[in-house]
């Protein structure tokens, strides 16, 4: 699975849901919607491209990273 975000363009925004729905279709599962800033977090299955999510609504869809910091008592390096 990758994890993958989606920005849904402002033109969109109140269609939030619908968009979100398309993108099931297309075989996201949805993991939140987040509606405050217009973006829907999910999982793709392995093997699918990114731009079978490029459905009515959607401006960027880009695969998700994550960040992982050091304790605060690390040594600096």
């Amino acid at each position: 699975m990758t994890a993958v975000i989606v920005t849904v363009d402002d033109a969109h925004l109140a269609q939030l849901d619908a968009v979100a729905e398309a993108l099931r279709r297309h075989g996201l599962q949805v993991e939140q919607v987040l509606s405050e800033v217009g973006l829907i977090a999910g999982q793709l299955p392995a093997g699918r491209a990114l731009g079978e999510l490029r459905v009515e609504g959607v401006a960027a869809v880009e695969e998700a990273r994550t960040v992982r910091l050091p304790p605060p008592d690390a040594p600096v390096q």
